[in-house]
């Protein structure tokens, strides 16, 4: 039984990434946003857009990180 709900639950994992990630879809943000998450080499990403689709983390006229795609 266990072993069944391992299964189970890594095809739950699976479906659940492909909702995240968008099934592929590209993004189509555009500007510079506050929230983002960074990957501490300069790229960052706004969700709902998931990797590749990274942006730039600029640092505006006030001192601020964005992110800016």
């Amino acid at each position: 039984m266990k072993n069944s709900n391992l299964k189970n639950a890594q095809k739950l994992s699976r479906e659940a990434q492909r909702h995240i990630v968008g099934s592929g879809k590209t993004c189509s943000l555009s500007g510079c946003f506050n929230d983002y998450i960074s990957d501490g080499q300069g790229g960052c990403v706004v969700p709902p857009c998931a990797p590749p689709n990274l942006g730039v983390e600029v640092k505006n006229a006030n001192g601020r990180w964005q992110c800016c795609y």
